[in-house]
């Protein structure tokens, strides 16, 4: 098996876009997944972001984040 971190920015990036999803469908399958986990590992796979597609992600599950620890903290 290959170690995640020599697979390609695509890869990487998708792995952290499929946690994400994972995440927010409260999917038996995230395992060790976090908001974290995602943010650290999609902008380690940013690569060559042109468009800046990617950067958008990124802040979005920081929006999600905050959304999280912020609901969690009115229970």
């Amino acid at each position: 098996s290959t170690e995640l971190s020599k697979t390609s920015d695509s890869f990487r990036f998708a792995a952290a876009v499929a946690q994400f999803g994972m995440l927010l469908g409260h999917s038996k399958h995230a395992g060790s997944a976090s908001m974290g986990a995602v943010i650290a590992q999609a902008q380690g796979a940013l690569g060559d972001d042109l468009k800046g597609y990617r950067k958008g992600f990124v802040n979005l599950v920081q929006r999600a984040q905050k959304l999280v620890l912020k609901t969690s903290m009115a229970d």
